[in-house]
């Protein structure tokens, strides 16, 4: 039996909205509302993809670390992170291929149907300053290949950081806090590059955006997060507060210049989320995050952020006609296709999840205990984390 605070499921829950928040940007992204007052309100909420994503990276470091144990080799480790992200990345890669080459139509316009198909494919796309390569077959894919690398250092930092004095892990945590903050005027220095986007140069973007050794400071800081608690020197405030501080952050990005609103803004505020909703787990408090709805909808969250993007934008494609995107509703209109969108995600997701990525982790992770934690090498002995990453 697994206690409470062995499992952490209100992380899963977590893990469920910010999903959520990536469906929620994309479809602001898609333009389907005609209303310009509803549009221009909808924009204000792009910066929600960000903030979701920066989320998942510092919770996979959290939950990687929370749940490592004494037995099991660097190379079992790899394989059981591949067998969690690959088959269900090979299968959405799949039906997007499809999708794209019979309709003839990049992803991006301008570019082919082949762009990024072979680094998309083997997950190394991110590394590649080219928006068409990035954005290619599955554009949400990007954020894999930043957890690839994760997984494939993931070994490395923990055996490193294992051997940090408990106590110094605060400094570590408010360095990589304070680099990521920084990362803005760092890629300010790069050569200048057009703009994907207003503000967003594209070498500045891919920099602070994109690049998995960038983005590896968030994971790692999961990393070091996850040590204090297990420690128990966690001292921070509570999931409310957190809750006000992350909300106060996204308001801070209605203001400030593009490129600080990635990471910069939040990222305190996203691991003190995280750390907060970890430790009511393990105190025994109530979150609100722990139902079984939400529970469930978690473990599907991986799935539903693979096939999200392909729904909304391919089902608009459907809905506006030939060669077209731009087809716009009314209001009452718009919202009935938004929820027809995410109604169709979350099916689609939950199949994904029972038929491809759960018989695939069963038959590509091998025999595990019940708990299926997650190993790495020369750890002490933790009990199983449930939830899957």
């Amino acid at each position: 039996m697994h206690s409470r605070a062995d499992r952490l499921p209100s992380l899963t829950g977590l893990r469920w909205f910010a999903a959520l928040f990536v469906f929620v940007c994309h479809i602001a992204q898609q333009g389907i509302f005609s209303d310009p007052r509803v549009a221009s309100a909808l924009g204000r909420l792009t910066s929600l993809g960000s903030i979701a994503v920066s989320l998942f990276f510092v919770l996979s470091g959290y939950v990687l670390t929370w749940s490592a144990r004494d037995g099991d080799s660097v190379g079992s480790f790899w394989r059981r992170r591949i067998a969690k992200i690959y088959p269900l990345h090979f299968v959405t890669f799949c039906i997007a291929g499809v999708i794209v080459l019979s309709l003839s139509e990049p992803v991006l316009p301008g570019g082919s149907v082949w762009d990024g198909m072979v680094s998309n494919l083997l997950l190394v796309h991110s590394w590649l300053p080219d928006v068409s390569i990035v954005s290619g077959f599955n554009t949400p894919s990007w954020s894999l290949s930043c957890e690839l690398a994760f997984y494939f250092t993931f070994p490395l930092w923990y055996r490193l950081l294992r051997r940090v004095r408990a106590q110094r892990l605060w400094w570590y945590a408010a360095g990589l806090a304070v680099a990521v903050m920084c990362l803005p005027f760092v890629a300010g220095l790069l050569p200048h590059s057009a703009e994907v986007a207003p503000g967003m140069p594209l070498r500045e973007m891919w920099f602070t955006y994109w690049f998995p050794p960038v983005r590896a400071l968030e994971f790692i800081l999961g990393i070091v997060l996850a040590l204090l608690q297990r420690e128990r020197l966690w001292r921070g405030p509570g999931t409310g507060t957190a809750v006000l501080l992350l909300a106060g952050a996204f308001a801070l990005n209605q203001v400030v210049p593009p490129m600080f609103t990635f990471t910069a803004t939040t990222v305190v505020p996203v691991a003190l989320l995280i750390a907060a909703v970890a430790d009511d787990d393990v105190r025994g408090r109530r979150t609100g995050l722990s139902s079984t709805v939400l529970i469930r909808l978690g473990e599907w969250s991986f799935a539903f952020y693979l096939v999200h993007f392909l729904v909304i934008r391919y089902g608009h494609r459907l809905l506006g006609g030939e060669q077209g995107y731009a087809r716009q509703w009314d209001t009452a209109a718009a919202l009935g296709v938004t929820v027809a969108a995410l109604g169709t995600t979350v099916l689609a997701s939950a199949l994904l999840h029972i038929f491809v990525e759960r018989p695939c982790m069963t038959l590509l992770r091998g025999r595990r205990t019940p708990g299926d934690s997650v190993p790495a090498p020369g750890t002490d002995s933790h009990k199983a984390l449930l939830e899957r990453t």
